[in-house]
């Protein structure tokens, strides 16, 4: 491990970023204007009934990350991607066309595959029913037993996905939601500069229970007011620019600069010193920088010049979430590439780590009688917009206290028609 020292020396110019550099045509929207709105009432952080309702719109209905383009490249090929009571296979068919389904067996909804992997075909443990790679019904056991049936009819149930800069994302239930591609199309210019279909799976990288409610972790990500007392690591690495906010298409995204000032924590200075060795896979002015994004309402990506992470909110129950993060490392990369690709993985470990200690401190005061939210900090404004987004699904939410069990969602459903 090199010096504080040697450390200094490496580190190259600082480079600025200002937002006269991107010169797209960004539309954003004045998040100052929700800072006033109240935040969520705590209730709603404890309540079964509103879950199953999220449950539906926030996540079966949006877009959910499922792997990258680098885990589908030949016949065979394929991701599982699991979220609470659902799961879904992106496969590769011989024909080499991509295509999505439900993770279940037509016959008895037995899960069929897991993880990624490569198949020739899919059978199901139970009954041994055989798919094909695009999902036909190939054959069953003990056919003369059924009633006449017709096998183009019981193949794999369809779901949608979409593949946007390398990146593969489904959507289990249907709805009019932006794509992937129309959501990051005024940033589209900006992503170009990472090359994220360039990169492949880094293995070891999973995820961590958190004992809280999937809304508290995704308001955690969503603002960075905390960072300077929950994660002293990543402050004595990193400045918030001025670059970033919410555009009108849902996305979010802000910039993190490097700090010139080494990190007296080894493994910080260390990054900060050989970041510049994956320069040359990004170009100017995203140097020496961390972009992140937010796709409402319970995803992060991260991009830097050795590594594309995606972080995902994946409720478990009312007060347990999973929170996912997949890394996507440069192909053919240098010593030094892995070695930051290492570094990265100890350092945002240690800020999930702290994020899941404060997070879940949180949910244990969730249901504090007569607590009642305070008024917001500009650098909440995030949190503000997407409370007010919720709102707008779940009227009910407005309410300062919980409606009586079992009446919540009629109770949404007439204020839905009033709204």
């Amino acid at each position: 491990m090199a010096s504080e020292k040697t450390i200094e020396k490496e580190i190259p110019e600082k480079v600025f970023i200002s937002r006269d550099k991107f010169d797209y045509d960004i539309r954003y929207l004045d998040t100052k204007l929700h800072r006033d709105d109240p935040a969520l009432p705590m209730w709603t952080y404890a309540n079964e009934e509103l879950l199953e309702l999220e449950y539906i719109e926030c996540f079966l209905k949006t877009w959910q990350f499922a792997g990258h383009i680098s885990d589908l490249q030949k016949p065979g090929d394929y991701i599982v991607f699991d979220m609470w009571r659902d799961s879904a296979i992106v496969m590769v068919g011989d024909d080499g066309k991509i295509r999505a389904f439900q993770n279940v067996c037509t016959h008895r909804a037995s899960r069929l595959l897991d993880g990624v992997g490569c198949k020739k075909l899919i059978q199901c443990h139970y009954h041994a029913w055989t798919f094909n790679m695009d999902g036909t019904l190939k054959g069953i056991t003990q056919p003369k037993e059924y009633p006449p049936c017709e096998k183009s009819e019981m193949g794999l149930n369809p779901v949608e996905f979409e593949i946007y800069k390398g990146l593969v994302f489904v959507k289990m239930v249907k709805s009019d939601c932006l794509t992937p591609a129309q959501q990051f199309a005024p940033i589209d210019d900006m992503l170009e500069a990472y090359n994220i279909e360039d990169a492949e799976r880094v293995e070891g990288f999973g995820g961590q229970d958190w004992k809280c409610n999937w809304k508290l972790a995704s308001d955690n990500y969503a603002e960075s007011y905390h960072v300077p007392t929950g994660h002293p690591g990543l402050n004595r690495m990193t400045e918030m620019g001025r670059e970033g906010g919410e555009l009108e298409t849902g996305v979010g995204f802000s910039i993190f600069r490097m700090r010139i000032r080494a990190s007296k924590n080894l493994d910080e200075a260390r990054y900060q010193a050989i970041i510049h060795a994956a320069d040359d896979r990004v170009e100017h002015p995203v140097k020496r920088t961390w972009l992140n994004m937010s796709m409402h309402f319970n995803m992060g990506i991260e991009l830097c010049g050795e590594v594309v992470s995606v972080f995902q909110v994946l409720p478990t129950g009312v007060d347990s979430t999973e929170v996912r993060y997949s890394m996507f490392g440069r192909k053919n990369r240098s010593k030094y590439e892995q070695e930051l690709i290492e570094l990265n993985y100890k350092i945002i470990n240690q800020v999930n780590s702290e994020d899941k200690f404060l997070t879940e401190r949180i949910q244990r005061g969730a249901k504090t009688q007569g607590y009642k939210p305070g008024a917001l900090h500009y650098q909440e404004d995030t949190i503000a917009l997407n409370h007010n987004n919720l709102r707008a699904l779940f009227p009910v939410a407005s309410l300062a206290e919980a409606p009586k069990w079992g009446t919540l969602a009629e109770q949404n459903e007439n204020m839905l028609k009033h709204q």
